[in-house]
């Protein structure tokens, strides 16, 4: 195995060691869907909103076209 393989590995089972306890806890702002709306202002409408999510779609946008062109976007 690879380090950069065993460091992807690593850090997706970081990332469920913090999911999971936040998706069963039912406390507000504390899984990472919970924490995307919050900073890109899917719900409401703070200063800035429109901003925020047209850095999401953006971003988004950009992981998507990279995956599915292998990288060459």
């Amino acid at each position: 195995m690879s380090p950069y393989l065993a460091a992807w590995v690593l850090w997706i089972l970081m990332f469920f060691a913090i999911e999971l306890p936040a998706v069963f806890n039912r406390q507000k702002d504390d899984t990472l869907s919970e924490l995307v709306w919050s900073v890109f202002a899917i719900r409401g409408k703070p200063f800035g909103w429109q901003f925020r999510r047209l850095a999401l779609v953006l971003g988004l946008g950009w992981l998507l076209a990279h995956f599915l062109t292998g990288g060459a976007v």
